[in-house]
């Protein structure tokens, strides 16, 4: 259980200090061209009240990082 626990902080710094989302799947999807800017915003709207959705919306709409036009 300790382990897990120094592994949840870890994570969260790495996060805080970059950042940038762990193990998003979304965002892989759409810095890698799979997805488009429309299709990861519809994604999120359901995620727009958390953190998480609004790190994502944020991605979408800066198109930072993404081979897409």
């Amino acid at each position: 259980m300790k382990r897990r626990s120094e592994s949840a902080q870890f994570i969260a710094m790495l996060e805080k200090r970059q950042g940038l989302k762990v193990a998003c799947p979304e965002e892989v999807a759409f810095r890698a061209g799979w997805i488009s800017a429309e299709q990861l915003e519809r994604q999120v709207q359901p995620m727009l009240k958390n953190g998480y959705g609004q790190y994502l919306i944020q991605v979408a709409r800066e198109r930072v990082y993404c081979p897409c036009k």
